[in-house]
Protein backbone atom coordinates (compact mmCIF):
# COMPACT_ATOMS: atom_id res chain seq x y z
CA UNK A 1 0.00 0.00 0.00
CA UNK A 2 1.09 3.56 -0.68
CA UNK A 3 0.17 6.70 1.20
CA UNK A 4 1.40 9.10 -1.46
CA UNK A 5 2.46 9.01 -5.06
CA UNK A 6 4.12 11.75 -7.08
CA UNK A 7 3.46 11.86 -10.83
CA UNK A 8 5.04 14.14 -13.40
CA UNK A 9 3.06 15.47 -16.34
CA UNK A 10 4.40 17.07 -19.50
CA UNK A 11 2.80 20.45 -18.82
CA UNK A 12 0.21 22.25 -16.65
CA UNK A 13 -2.77 21.26 -18.82
CA UNK A 14 -1.79 17.58 -18.74
CA UNK A 15 -1.32 17.76 -14.99
CA UNK A 16 -4.81 19.23 -14.56
CA UNK A 17 -6.32 16.47 -16.75
CA UNK A 18 -4.45 13.78 -14.82
CA UNK A 19 -5.69 15.24 -11.54
CA UNK A 20 -9.29 15.30 -12.79
CA UNK A 21 -9.01 11.72 -14.06
CA UNK A 22 -7.67 10.43 -10.73
CA UNK A 23 -10.25 12.33 -8.67
CA UNK A 24 -13.33 11.64 -10.81
CA UNK A 25 -12.84 8.57 -12.97
CA UNK A 26 -10.25 6.34 -11.28
CA UNK A 27 -12.23 3.68 -9.34
CA UNK A 28 -9.64 1.09 -8.27
CA UNK A 29 -8.83 3.01 -5.07
CA UNK A 30 -10.02 6.14 -3.34
CA UNK A 31 -7.47 8.83 -4.06
CA UNK A 32 -7.19 12.53 -3.53
CA UNK A 33 -5.16 14.08 -6.30
CA UNK A 34 -3.63 17.54 -5.92
CA UNK A 35 -1.41 19.70 -8.04
CA UNK A 36 1.90 20.63 -6.47
CA UNK A 37 0.81 24.23 -5.81
CA UNK A 38 -2.40 23.04 -4.14
CA UNK A 39 -0.49 20.56 -1.98
CA UNK A 40 1.96 23.15 -0.71
CA UNK A 41 -0.88 25.65 -0.16
CA UNK A 42 -2.60 23.08 2.08
CA UNK A 43 0.64 22.63 4.03
CA UNK A 44 0.84 26.40 4.38
CA UNK A 45 -2.71 26.40 5.79
CA UNK A 46 -1.62 23.92 8.48
CA UNK A 47 1.30 26.18 9.36
CA UNK A 48 -1.06 29.17 9.69
CA UNK A 49 -3.27 27.17 12.07
CA UNK A 50 -0.26 26.37 14.26
CA UNK A 51 0.80 30.02 14.17
CA UNK A 52 -2.64 31.19 15.31
CA UNK A 53 -2.56 28.67 18.17
CA UNK A 54 0.92 29.78 19.23
CA UNK A 55 -0.05 33.46 19.15
CA UNK A 56 -3.17 32.74 21.22
CA UNK A 57 -1.13 30.92 23.87
CA UNK A 58 1.47 33.72 23.89
CA UNK A 59 -1.19 36.41 24.37
CA UNK A 60 -2.82 34.51 27.25
CA UNK A 61 0.57 34.00 28.90
CA UNK A 62 1.48 37.67 28.38
CA UNK A 63 -1.74 38.76 30.09
CA UNK A 64 -0.90 36.44 32.97
CA UNK A 65 2.61 37.92 33.10
CA UNK A 66 1.23 41.46 33.27
CA UNK A 67 -1.02 40.49 36.17
CA UNK A 68 1.95 38.83 37.89
CA UNK A 69 4.00 42.02 37.63
CA UNK A 70 1.01 44.06 38.82
CA UNK A 71 0.63 41.82 41.86
CA UNK A 72 4.35 41.96 42.65
CA UNK A 73 4.46 45.74 42.39
CA UNK A 74 1.29 46.13 44.45
CA UNK A 75 2.86 44.08 47.23
CA UNK A 76 6.14 46.03 46.98
CA UNK A 77 4.45 49.42 47.11
CA UNK A 78 2.00 48.54 49.87
CA UNK A 79 4.92 47.43 52.07
CA UNK A 80 6.77 50.73 51.52
CA UNK A 81 4.19 53.40 52.32
CA UNK A 82 6.36 54.79 55.11
CA UNK A 83 9.40 54.86 52.81
CA UNK A 84 7.38 56.75 50.21
CA UNK A 85 6.36 59.27 52.88
CA UNK A 86 10.01 59.77 53.86
CA UNK A 87 10.98 60.31 50.22
CA UNK A 88 8.19 62.90 49.88
CA UNK A 89 9.45 64.69 53.04
CA UNK A 90 12.96 64.75 51.59
CA UNK A 91 11.62 66.63 48.57
CA UNK A 92 11.20 63.94 45.94
CA UNK A 93 8.34 64.65 43.55
CA UNK A 94 5.58 62.14 42.94
CA UNK A 95 6.75 61.49 39.40
CA UNK A 96 10.26 60.68 40.64
CA UNK A 97 8.90 58.08 43.04
CA UNK A 98 6.67 56.70 40.31
CA UNK A 99 9.64 56.42 37.95
CA UNK A 100 11.64 54.57 40.62
CA UNK A 101 8.87 51.99 40.98
CA UNK A 102 8.54 51.75 37.21
CA UNK A 103 12.27 51.10 36.91
CA UNK A 104 11.97 48.44 39.60
CA UNK A 105 9.13 46.84 37.66
CA UNK A 106 11.20 46.97 34.47
CA UNK A 107 14.17 45.31 36.17
CA UNK A 108 11.95 42.54 37.57
CA UNK A 109 10.40 41.99 34.13
CA UNK A 110 13.76 41.98 32.35
CA UNK A 111 15.26 39.49 34.81
CA UNK A 112 12.26 37.20 34.27
CA UNK A 113 12.46 37.69 30.51
CA UNK A 114 16.17 36.94 30.41
CA UNK A 115 15.67 33.79 32.50
CA UNK A 116 12.87 32.71 30.16
CA UNK A 117 15.02 33.38 27.11
CA UNK A 118 17.87 31.36 28.65
CA UNK A 119 15.52 28.43 29.24
CA UNK A 120 14.14 28.80 25.73
CA UNK A 121 17.63 28.85 24.26
CA UNK A 122 18.35 25.51 25.95
CA UNK A 123 15.43 24.08 23.96
CA UNK A 124 16.82 25.22 20.60
CA UNK A 125 16.67 22.40 18.07
CA UNK A 126 14.16 20.20 19.89
CA UNK A 127 11.64 18.49 17.61
CA UNK A 128 8.11 17.20 18.00
CA UNK A 129 6.49 14.86 15.48
CA UNK A 130 2.77 14.50 14.94
CA UNK A 131 0.21 13.40 12.41
CA UNK A 132 -2.48 15.94 11.62
CA UNK A 133 -5.45 14.01 10.25
CA UNK A 134 -7.87 15.36 7.72
CA UNK A 135 -11.49 16.16 8.59
CA UNK A 136 -12.70 12.93 6.95
CA UNK A 137 -10.50 10.81 9.23
CA UNK A 138 -8.38 9.68 6.33
CA UNK A 139 -4.65 9.87 5.96
CA UNK A 140 -3.16 12.97 7.47
CA UNK A 141 -0.02 15.00 7.14
CA UNK A 142 3.11 14.11 9.06
CA UNK A 143 4.20 17.31 10.76
CA UNK A 144 7.60 17.93 12.31
CA UNK A 145 7.84 20.98 14.56
CA UNK A 146 11.36 22.21 15.20
CA UNK A 147 11.98 24.63 18.07
CA UNK A 148 14.13 27.41 16.64
CA UNK A 149 15.46 30.00 19.05
CA UNK A 150 17.60 32.53 17.22
CA UNK A 151 18.76 36.06 18.05
CA UNK A 152 15.55 37.62 16.70
CA UNK A 153 13.41 35.36 18.88
CA UNK A 154 15.47 36.17 21.96
CA UNK A 155 15.31 39.91 21.26
CA UNK A 156 11.55 39.73 20.76
CA UNK A 157 11.21 37.83 24.04
CA UNK A 158 13.22 40.44 25.95
CA UNK A 159 11.24 43.30 24.36
CA UNK A 160 7.94 41.58 25.15
CA UNK A 161 8.95 41.03 28.77
CA UNK A 162 9.98 44.70 29.04
CA UNK A 163 6.65 45.83 27.58
CA UNK A 164 4.75 43.55 29.97
CA UNK A 165 6.77 44.89 32.91
CA UNK A 166 6.11 48.51 32.00
CA UNK A 167 2.40 47.83 31.44
CA UNK A 168 2.09 45.82 34.65
CA UNK A 169 4.18 48.28 36.64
Amino acid sequence: TYTSLVLRATDGVAAERLKDFLNLEYKKAAVQSLLEEEYFASLSQTNRQFLVAVIFVAVVMAIGGVFGVMNTMFAAISQRTKDIGVLRLLGFARWQILVSFLIESLVIGLVGGLLGCALGFLCDGWTANSIVSSAQGGAGKFVVLVMTVDANTLMLGVLLSAAMAILGG
